[in-house]
């Protein structure tokens, strides 16, 4: 199983968030987060007060219940990797401390593999990251997208805007083989009708 940190901008993202939750929820990966990596999250997600408080009660009450295993302390006293933007070590730190092999984010500048590499952890793209793991179980994660799509009660998303979603979140290779896999009759029907 895949030991993974998921970076703020990849928790902010609606679409990324949820599918990357629903492919913990089957085992696939193991998603690990920190307060930090939250806080960061809830800081940059609207100017709107109001609004920034309701996402924060909602991600509060559903996804730090329903996935409380993910939510990991961060143990103060880390050791520097040296990264361009200090502010991102704590990410780093969160993934040696919880034994993660992968940083999943869309800031890969901000992340050199020449300092994350020595000490045994790669960093992706979702893009990336979503595309190798269909490629080792692709019936797992395209059940995955299919839960994830059962889920959504109240939007109700056909198929084809679950993955314009996707490609606006700048999962677009991942899109490309669903749409692909679809266009074949190898995904699976439109979960709205």
């Amino acid at each position: 199983m895949n030991k993974i940190v998921l970076d703020a901008n990849v928790l902010y993202s609606n679409i990324l968030r949820g599918l990357f939750l629903w492919l913990s929820w089957g085992s696939l990966i193991q998603i690990s987060w920190s307060d930090e990596i939250w806080d960061e999250v809830f800081r940059n997600y609207s100017d709107d007060d109001e609004a920034k408080q309701k996402f924060r009660q909602n991600i509060e009450g559903g996804v730090f219940k329903q996935f409380s295993a993910s939510r990991k302390t961060l143990a103060g006293g880390y050791t520097l990797v040296g990264l361009p933007d200090k502010d991102d070590e704590h990410v780093v730190a969160l993934a040696r401390q919880q034994n993660c092999s992968t940083i999943v984010t869309l800031n890969l500048k901000d992340f050199p593999d020449a300092l994350l590499s020595p000490v045994g952890i790669s960093v992706c793209s979702p893009d990336l990251f979503l595309c190798d793991l269909f490629l080792s179980v692709p019936d797992e994660v395209k059940d995955g997208v299919l839960q994830h799509m059962k889920a959504q009660t109240k939007m109700k998303p056909k198929k084809a805007f679950y993955l314009e979603k996707l490609k606006n979140a700048k999962a677009t290779k991942f899109a490309s083989i669903l749409e692909t896999e679809d266009a074949a009759g190898n995904l699976f029907p439109e979960v709205w009708p």
